[in-house]
């Protein structure tokens, strides 16, 4: 009798992958994949609880998830969102659950005669959108749409590759790490192995995922630079993107980096700041100055101008005032970036920042978060985009990216 499954996601690249890994297994072990909640005998649903709104947003998946399927369907609901705020997620769910850490429990509940460890993926499921309402929802809306050009997650020309999950850091405002754990990291070899099965397949473009790339390889003895000497070292014609690289690991390497940056096959770097304020920063627990991070962007602009540069903001961390504010508004005037994405500070269960005092009002940082949004979408696209935009609107030639 034939099995039919249906696996869903919300949340980051890395989540996609991760769900399009599951997917695969199903697939290997004599599973259908259906996209109808109707006619699926189980759905996987993995969850994002980065956020308050990332976790309503899973939150409203799952209840539609409920409306939709078949009684006698089974629902596991897994991922972040379950390690960072189970009891959000049991107003909504009570069955079975579990972190991206535990998803070999998977290989018991489908008897699985191909074990997950053993699975990889090259794509990424399409996340489930859920806009917010009003500006905030409308903002998104339009981020969303102004991202399409960079054609860096979504498109099937891209071969993803998932290099390491986990991270090092414990940032004071960040639950992840509950669902993650440290950082557990691919071989080099294994990544290659992939890598050149791409090339074989005729990918021209690569992505690289991690929840922090920068910290690749340190529990192996290795790091991101060894990685990609040994990746660039392949013959063909071939761009890589880097996501998730820590400004900290992106300075501590960068003079080794710029080998790799002149070799022309990095073509998309994303590094999150988060502020510009190194009094945030230091509260945020970054590991890194300001200074610091100007310096790499400021020289990735003038010597490597061809890689697109993608960062992410904050606003509203606690005791975040009006002058620190105004520094990561006057950090987009003095950086060039191709996407900037700005979110709202959660106090997410069980972090540090979450018990700090000094908590910004609501409405405060709604009106910061609005301001820099629109601050970020007026510099946005920037020349090398917007040649993109043009192409696709109104047939104009572009330069490669």
């Amino acid at each position: 009798m034939v099995r039919n499954a249906c696996v869903l996601c919300t949340g980051c690249p890395e989540s996609r992958i991760d769900s399009a890994k599951v997917q695969n297994f199903l697939r290997e072990n004599g599973w259908n994949m259906t996209d109808q909640l109707g006619e699926a005998d189980l759905i996987l649903l993995r969850t994002c609880g980065l956020t308050d709104e990332s976790a309503e947003k899973s939150l409203q998946v799952v209840r539609r998830i409920k409306n939709e399927k078949r009684g006698d369907a089974q629902l596991i609901v897994w991922g972040c969102l379950p390690k960072i705020d189970l009891k959000a997620l049991r107003t909504e769910y009570s069955g079975v659950t579990f972190g991206d850490d535990e998803i070999a429990m998977l290989n018991d509940i489908v008897k699985a005669k191909k074990p997950i460890e053993k699975v990889t993926a090259s794509h990424l499921l399409p996340g489930e959108l859920c806009p917010g309402p009003g500006l905030s929802g409308l903002l998104s809306r339009l981020m969303s749409f102004a991202e399409v050009p960079f054609n860096i997650d979504a498109s099937s020309s891209i071969f993803h590759i998932k290099a390491s999950t986990g991270c090092l850091g414990n940032c004071s405002f960040c639950a992840v790490p509950k669902s993650r754990g440290v950082v557990h990291s691919k071989s080099i070899d294994s990544v290659v192995s992939e890598f050149r099965r791409g090339l074989d397949k005729g990918f021209q473009y690569f992505s690289l995922l991690g929840t922090d790339l920068g910290a690749y390889g340190r529990d192996q003895g290795c790091n991101l630079v060894d990685l990609l000497a040994e990746m660039t070292k392949e013959k063909g014609d071939y761009q890589i993107s880097l996501r998730n690289v820590n400004p900290f690991y992106l300075n501590e390497m960068f003079e080794e980096l710029k080998r790799i940056f002149s070799s022309g096959k990095i073509r998309f770097l994303s590094s999150a700041v988060e502020s510009a304020s190194d009094r945030i920063l230091k509260l945020m627990r970054r590991k890194y100055q300001i200074q610091d991070f100007k310096s790499c962007i400021n020289t990735l602009n003038e010597k490597y101008p061809n890689i697109m540069l993608r960062t992410q903001l904050m606003v509203g961390f606690p005791t975040e005032t009006e002058k620190d504010f105004q520094m990561s508004l006057r950090l987009l005037d003095e950086l060039r970036f191709d996407w900037v994405e700005v979110y709202q500070f959660s106090a997410r269960p069980g972090t540090p920042a979450a018990m700090m005092e000094g908590q910004v009002p609501a409405r405060t940082k709604s009106a910061r978060f609005r301001t820099l949004t629109l601050k970020a979408i007026s510099q946005h696209p920037h020349k090398k985009v917007s040649q993109i935009l043009r192409s696709r609107l109104f047939g104009m030639k572009s330069s490669s990216i």
